[in-house]
């Protein structure tokens, strides 16, 4: 089973923008091969942007990043809530529909409170200079552990919904 045979493409694209309008966060679909569904990413920082156009920062960054946080959630089967190796606050919750693990739902941007980005692992794998990562970073928003959670908490909510209307729309065609 595929993500789209959950929702259509462009349900799964109003998605990612409700997460966005709602918490300002990157937010993306991830398929269980870690490539975001609809290929069209929202930013709420202008770091994010300059980390992802660099194939040495993306693959050390954001694609280590999204491969264990995808494996750690079709492991447990739960939202995972951590830092990427920038220092920026991820969340990846778990798509599952009767067992099988169809991907990931979740946002990324934020600086988590009393946190700080590693700008030395941004400037090293960018190859921007310490002037230009500083100014970057003055663009990224904090957000609370708490915050954090309600985030992760209403996204459950949401693939909930998606999951039972899926499961109805089965019931009523079987």
């Amino acid at each position: 089973m595929e993500l789209t045979e959950l929702m259509p493409l462009d349900a799964w694209r109003k998605f990612e923008t409700e997460l966005f309008e709602n918490f300002f966060m990157n937010c993306t679909v991830y398929n269980t091969d870690g490539i975001g569904l609809t290929g069209k990413p929202t930013w709420c920082n202008t770091l994010c942007p300059e980390i992802k156009a660099n194939p040495t920062s993306l693959a050390t960054i954001c694609a280590a990043g999204n491969q264990y946080f995808m494996a750690q959630a079709k492991k447990t089967g739960s939202a995972v809530i951590d830092e990427c190796d920038a220092g920026l606050l991820k969340i990846a919750v778990p798509i599952i529909v009767d067992g099988t693990f169809l991907g990931t739902a979740g946002g990324c941007g934020r600086l988590p409170e009393a946190g700080e980005v590693d700008a030395f692992i941004v400037q090293k794998t960018t190859g921007l200079d310490e002037s230009a990562v500083n100014k970057l970073c003055e663009s990224v928003a904090t957000i609370t552990r708490s915050e954090a959670q309600a985030v992760a908490d209403y996204i459950e909510k949401r693939i909930g919904e998606f999951v039972a209307g899926f499961e109805e729309r089965g019931r009523v065609m079987a």
